[in-house]
């Protein structure tokens, strides 16, 4: 046995053969009240005897599609309802008059407390996020030049240079031997070594410095608006309220 506990405002409301029929949009003690839909040309009210199942947010009652149609375009359930004056209902009537005072009354609705219901309207607002990515590169490339570079380094050498003197006759040759000889006397000179080492020139120094811009970024952001119309001469909007709807119809 479901109450009114279970059902919620904004819940689907299936029949027993899955057809949807609307949601609801009032819910009181004894009933509930389902807004028009493709089989109801008229808010349709149920009884919490009327349901079989609910499951995944949605209430499935115990009649059919055809069961549905015919009982809505009836005269008006057998509630034990108490409204404030009898009305005429015809096969071409919708009942959705004596509905709504029947679901104001037996569910025992204080008209004196009003009942609001919210439908929040929503609109898109932009986020927006930064990532680092890269945007280039600075590359710096060192070549090796090569080229002649000449010196001049003084150098020492030894040369011969020969020269005769004249010696007292009367001088005794003491080591004389009297053979063939060979004198050599070494001359020197200096060698240039080269050799190479690096000394730093300069240094090449890299920075990289932050610069902040402004960039504009557009997109399209949507937003809920709200359409309140109403059916026949009536001009007041229409309300999802039981207690505005019973109201209304008196």
């Amino acid at each position: 046995m479901f109450a009114q506990s279970n059902v919620r405002e904004g819940m689907v409301v299936r029949s027993l053969d899955g057809e949807k029929l609307g949601k609801v949009f009032a819910v009181g003690e004894g009933q509930f009240l389902v807004e028009k839909g493709l089989f109801f040309p008229k808010d349709y009210s149920c009884l919490y005897t009327d349901i079989t199942d609910i499951r995944d947010g949605e209430v499935f009652l115990s009649r059919g599609r055809e069961q549905l149609q015919d009982l809505s375009l009836s005269t008006p359930r057998d509630t034990g309802l108490v409204t404030d004056a009898p009305l005429p209902m015809t096969a071409a009537a919708p009942v959705e008059t004596a509905t709504h005072r029947d679901l104001s009354a037996s569910a025992g609705l204080d008209l004196d407390r009003e009942r609001d219901i919210s439908i929040p309207l929503a609109h898109e607002e932009l986020s927006v996020t930064k990532r680092e990515v890269e945007a280039g590169e600075v590359r710096i490339t060192k070549e090796v030049i090569e080229e002649e570079q000449v010196i001049r380094v003084p150098v020492k050498r030894e040369r011969a240079r020969i020269e005769r003197r004249p010696v007292d006759p009367n001088r005794p040759a003491m080591n004389a031997s009297f053979e063939n000889e060979e004198i050599v006397v070494p001359l020197h000179t200096e060698q240039v070594s080269v050799t190479k080492h690096a000394v730093v020139d300069e240094e090449v120094v890299i920075h990289r410095d932050e610069v902040e811009d402004e960039r504009r970024v557009a997109e399209s952001v949507r937003h809920e608006h709200v359409d309140i119309r109403s059916d026949g001469n009536t001009e007041t909007s229409r309300s999802l309220n039981a207690q505005d709807a019973l109201k209304d119809r008196r």
